[in-house]
């Protein structure tokens, strides 16, 4: 045996789990520094006790040599402790082995099953598979016992294990009394059980008998939880199972008694006793189950007192029939947990709920009333609570907070009920661009009082101000511009809900609009970002508000289109001016369409304004954002004019040339924009297919032609600028593009003017290639002019008689044999000239 043990508890000696900071059993500190100097001391006992056991086997020994005589001193002396720990070569000195390394205080764990934890498993197991003896037992033989045999059999069975249980927890077998006191407390339970089936309770129902059971078992829980047997620790598993069994008869008392609320009510106040008692013996799991168990009791007390407060919240059902008085004990029993502990904050969190649910309690009456009593009264007392959150000491601020929070979810419903009825109203009015500028919202009627919107936005918004940490003077100024654009935002909702002109909400959203947009352009930081963010929000809320009207739209968001881009344009701030860059091709767009439905009155020539007022924002505003809104504007246009056109293919030309035109005047504008180019010339390239198209032309060359002479002239500035480019990189998919696509109509029309055209083009090639030595207009003139030439001899070839491609065959042998002498000469000057070639 060892005194310094770190896998046993040094008071109690039970087992401690690796790492644990408190002995499960009785609660020592076991990494305390007064823990860490114990464990080093019963470490020297060890060592001391070593030596002893050393010195009394060396006196012990018989002497090795006969006759010798021993000295006092050789012999060991008197057995009187050092008054020291020995040093290491003292104690090698004096015979004596040294200590042995002080174990660490936390072993490590091993790889497998640890010793200790397999009594644990077995008896666990050993348990729980008595428990199902015992049950399939009872299950098969109980209709042949009597009553006697049946009492008999479970007070036997239960008392055999509850004195186990007793008797080896006495003895120091811990692990084996957790288990059976288990086994004992389950057949309690079962007893419990069984007695009700044998009647012994009369009538009652199943629920009654589980609630008894629960009861009972929680009962035994706590008074074998609280025992101690010959100074043994006490019993964990008992007082785990109080808690379990106080739930289970909480939940029987709820369906077996006609007072569910009372019931909730006597379960929590005798969990609040059970906490008490643990607390003062010092039985911590005890204090802790039972707190769960009354905690789970409350939540479904109060919840059932709610909800049956609000299906029928009249005087009497509240007062008389006593949903009310359950509220309140639910609100008292929400202090009983910091006063228990005699803790100031969770005191203080108690004192918050509980005046939430007396407020609740208080204000139901009047959900039976009209909406806008019931919104006079949640925005009356929700203000009260937002006032003394700012008003209380700091200490006790805290108490106001939860009836606070729960009166803003309550205006936040209100305030979005009124908020979908406007949005109804609005829904109404038809189409986009149908209506007349003084077009007016009708029915339905608002479902709640529209003018308690802005009040109870507010005192929202005063809420999450006064939560706000930082309340210093200087945040002040901030809520206050905040709580204008929600004022402002608030009272376009409710003109929105009164049958007034369309134009009198949206023009209240669009001042507020601007001002936001003032805000940002005149602030710096974190708060010119967010105005602008608020900014472009409100914006598209102009939008979507005035789309009945083109000239609402026109009248309210040109003014807000020039903000925009005047933000976007002379921000402060790199996040304002993103912001607005993002959204003032939007507005700028829309308006655009608007001025030109007020103008036209035809959807036919909404797309080409858009399109100039987003590109020329562009041209000015060369950034990302303000490109990508532009051309995601502009192509969202497109489909609004082609659905109402009669020439699509002349209108879609059209779009494309001024496309192509915007996107190369960007190019040539703004040298970072020169890659832009390609895709102006696309777009010219693709109008220009487009149109011809449409007037269903088949020929190739008016499609080819032009890109190949665009093509051409890019290669020439690439020969001008650059000396390291051939021909062949610079003028090759010109000339390609320019020939092949004719050379393959010639090929099926053989004798026509394109034949003589092409064939005088590339004749025209060839030489002027040979005369500037340029490779690419040679080859392709020599190559498409023979392709040409034989496809010009075809048609006659069959005509001529056979003897004169006889002679043609030898005529062509004889040059080739005379002249093959001097081919090789003939093949290095070629080479050579070629390679001379650009």
């Amino acid at each position: 045996m060892r005194y310094a043990d770190p896998l046993l508890c040094p008071d109690c000696r039970s087992d401690l789990p690796a790492g644990v900071p408190v002995c499960p059993t009785c609660a020592l500190l076991v990494r305390h520094p007064l823990a860490v100097d114990l464990f080093g001391t019963l470490q020297r006992a060890d060592g001391l006790l070593t030596r002893l056991r050393s010195e009394s086997d060396a006196f012990h020994r018989p002497p090795a040599h006969v006759g010798t005589t021993a000295m006092p001193s050789q012999v060991g002396g008197p057995l009187v402790p050092p008054s020291g720990p020995l040093p290491e070569k003292r104690a090698a000195s004096a015979g004596m082995p040294p200590a042995p390394p002080a174990p660490p205080l936390s072993p490590p764990s091993p790889s497998g099953v640890s010793f200790a934890s397999v009594p644990k498993i077995l008896l666990g197991l050993g348990a729980f598979c008595l428990l199902v003896a015992a049950a399939i037992f009872l299950a098969v033989s109980w209709s042949t016992l009597g009553v006697g045999g049946r009492t008999a059999v479970l007070a036997g069975i239960t008392l055999a294990a509850g004195a186990a249980a007793l008797l080896l927890h006495r003895v120091g077998l811990r692990i084996a009394g957790e288990s059976l006191i288990v086994v004992a407390l389950g057949m309690l339970a079962l007893d419990v059980v069984g007695a009700g089936a044998a009647g012994w309770f009369g009538d009652a129902g199943d629920s009654a008998v589980a609630s008894v059971s629960g009861l009972v078992v929680a009962l035994a829980g706590t008074v074998l939880g609280l025992l101690r047997v010959s100074g043994q620790p006490r019993l964990v598993a008992p007082q785990v199972i109080a808690g379990i069994g106080l739930v289970v008869g909480y939940a029987g008392a709820v369906d077996a008694t006609r007072h569910p609320l009372v019931s909730g009510h006597v379960v929590v106040a005798l969990g609040v006793l059970g906490v008490l008692l643990g607390r003062r013996v010092g039985a911590p799991p005890l204090s802790w189950s039972l707190a769960c168990a009354a905690g789970l009791a409350w939540a479904g007390t109060a919840g059932a007192a709610f909800l049956e407060s609000a299906d029928s919240p009249d005087l009497h059902q509240l007062w008389v029939d006593g949903s009310g008085w359950s509220l309140l004990a639910s609100a008292a029993a929400l202090l009983v947990p910091g006063a228990v502990v005699r803790h100031r904050d969770l005191l203080l969190a108690g004192a918050s709920g509980a005046a939430m649910l007396v407020t609740v309690a208080l204000t139901l009456p009047c959900v039976d009333a009209d909406a806008r009593t019931v919104g006079l009264v949640a925005l009356a007392t929700t203000a009260a609570w937002v006032l003394a959150l700012g008003v209380l000491p700091h200490p006790v601020r805290v108490i106001a907070l939860a009836p606070a929070g729960a009166g803003s979810l309550v205006l936040g419903g209100l305030v979005l009920a009124t908020v979908v009825v406007a949005l109804d109203r609005w829904s109404r009015l038809g189409d986009v661009f149908v209506q007349p500028i003084g077009v007016r919202l009708t029915s339905p009627d608002a479902a709640t009082e529209p003018l308690l919107l802005v009040p109870s936005v507010l005192t929202v918004l005063a809420l999450v101000a006064l939560v706000d940490r930082d309340r210093t003077r200087r945040c002040l100024p901030v809520w206050a511009r905040v709580a204008g654009l929600v004022a402002g935002a608030g009272a376009s909702v409710t003109l929105a809900s009164y049958d007034l002109p369309l134009a009198v909400p949206v023009a209240v959203l669009a001042v507020v609009a601007l001002g936001t947009v003032a805000l940002a352009l005149l602030t710096d930081g974190a708060e010119a970002t967010g105005w602008a963010a608020a900014a472009v929000v409100l914006t598209g809320a102009v939008s979507l508000g005035a789309l009945p009207s083109d000239g609402l739209v026109l009248a309210t968001l040109a003014p807000l289109a020039v903000a925009m881009v005047t933000l976007a344009a002379v921000g402060r701030q790199p996040g304002t001016r993103a912001l607005a860059g993002a959204g003032a091709p939007a507005a700028l767009g829309l308006a655009g369409a608007a001025a030109a439905m007020v103008i036209g009155d035809d959807t036919a020539w909404v797309s080409i304004p858009v399109l100039l007022a987003v590109g020329v924002l562009a041209l000015a505003l060369p950034r990302l954002e303000v490109e990508l809104s532009a051309v995601t504007v502009a192509v969202l246009a497109l489909p609004v004019s082609l659905a109402s056109v009669t020439d699509v293919g002349g209108y879609a030309a059209l779009w494309l040339t001024v496309a192509g035109f915007l996107v190369c005047a960007t190019a040539l504008l703004h040298e970072s924009r020169r890659g832009c180019a390609l895709a102006g010339a696309a777009l010219l390239l693709l109008a220009s297919w487009v149109r011809l198209a449409d007037l269903q032309v088949t020929t190739p060359e008016p499609y080819t032609l032009p890109l190949a002479g665009a093509l051409l002239a890019f290669g020439l500035w690439r020969l001008q600028r650059t000396a390291a480019v051939g021909t062949i990189e610079a003028l090759l998919p010109g000339l390609l593009l320019g020939t092949v696509p004719s050379l393959l109509w010639v090929l099926g029309a053989p004798v026509s003017l394109r034949a003589l055209v092409l064939g005088a083009a590339c004749l025209a090639l060839t030489i002027a290639g040979a005369a500037a030595r340029w490779s690419a207009p040679l080859l392709v003139g020599a190559s498409v002019g023979a392709v040409v030439v034989l496809r010009e001899l075809g048609p006659y070839a069959g005509e001529f008689p056979k003897w004169v491609w006889i002679g043609l065959a030898g005529a062509l042998l004889t040059v080739v044999g005379i002249t093959w002498e001097r081919r090789l000469l003939d093949v290095r000057k070629a080479v050579g000239i070629l390679g001379r070639l650009r």
